[in-house]
């Protein structure tokens, strides 16, 4: 399978092990990604002050992506958000297409444009991506978070239920790993507050680690690196702010299915987490170490018969 690959700002940036595993799982589910050539920022910071502009800067990359010939696929819910919002506006107001295509000189025809989680749920497929896993992810303790983005609006994210999405949940199941009940899968994390109102964030941020601790969970499983941000690398200042002990790892949905996989941490650049991801890893060896361990007593067991007749 050979996509066009948009990995956007956050990518190249704070958000590198995003990229990084997402590239390494794409290689080993047997995708072949091509980056497109001089992509631009999505448009997400021009938003706030120009939205014809922030259309206009995502609608070059979606000219730049037809150009390949090949679907787009992008592992950022925001940039995957506004880059479908732009196809769209692009295919039905006239006159933004009128001004984009005299401005790139070219016509639109559009491209097919899919988040990464989409690609793996149902271009791979669960059961064909599963049969490329080597280690069953015992121990592991997950809910699956989807943000407000991914699966919204409908009209623009089309392959899952925008109310209660079960795309994450499915692969995190895959894995062997133990998928708990969220109710809060699809609810803000407070990343659109963090700049304006901090306070107010951390809030947001904090139902959503209280949920869920109180469901079980050792980790979070997110598909989106503003979720990452906010659930991992502002989680010492959630504690901070409510005088509190979170220490719940979060964890890309490419780096748990690059792990059962048998990828290495390094070729998933766990070490770029904020939260160490050590003690959850470690749980998963221990469960292989007992699997192990109840498999040579059966044995032992087996033989004492054996030799007993």
């Amino acid at each position: 399978m050979k996509l066009t690959y948009y990995p956007g700002c956050t990518l190249h940036g704070t958000a590198r092990e995003y990229d990084a595993s997402a590239r390494a799982v794409s290689k080993a589910a047997g995708i072949e990604l091509t980056e497109i050539e001089d992509w631009n920022c999505c448009g997400a910071l021009e938003a706030i002050f120009d939205k014809e502009l922030s259309m206009g800067l995502s609608a070059r990359n979606n000219m730049l992506a037809q150009r390949t010939g090949l679907d787009l696929v992008i592992p950022c819910s925001i940039c995957s958000h506004n880059l479908s919002r732009a196809d769209k506006a692009m295919k039905t107001d006239g006159a933004f297409r009128e001004k984009i295509e005299k401005a790139l000189g070219e016509k639109y025809t559009g491209v097919k444009i899919k988040h990464l989680l989409d690609v793996m749920v149902n271009d791979v497929g669960v059961e064909a991506l599963a049969q490329k896993f080597v280690k069953q992810l015992k121990g592991i303790k997950a809910v699956p978070y989807y943000g407000c983005l991914l699966v919204r609006p409908s009209e623009v994210s089309k392959f899952d239920n925008p109310e209660n999405p079960t795309s994450l949940d499915k692969l995190i199941k895959a894995t062997g790993a133990e998928c708990l009940p969220f109710t809060q899968k699809t609810k803000c994390c407070g990343g659109n507050l963090l700049m304006s109102k901090q306070d107010y964030a951390f809030i947001l941020t904090k139902k959503l680690f209280d949920e869920a601790k109180s469901a079980g969970a050792n980790c979070i499983v997110v598909a989106c690196p503003m979720c990452h941000m906010l659930l991992d690398g502002q989680q010492s200042m959630v504690e901070k702010a409510h005088d509190t002990v979170i220490g719940l790892p979060v964890l890309y949905f490419t780096q748990l299915i690059g792990l059962a996989m048998g990828l290495s941490e390094k070729e998933l650049e766990l070490d770029k987490n904020m939260v160490s991801p050590e003690k959850l890893i470690e749980s998963t060896g221990k469960q292989e170490e007992k699997k192990t361990e109840a498999a040579g007593k059966k044995d032992e067991v087996k033989t004492e018969k054996e030799v007993a007749k």
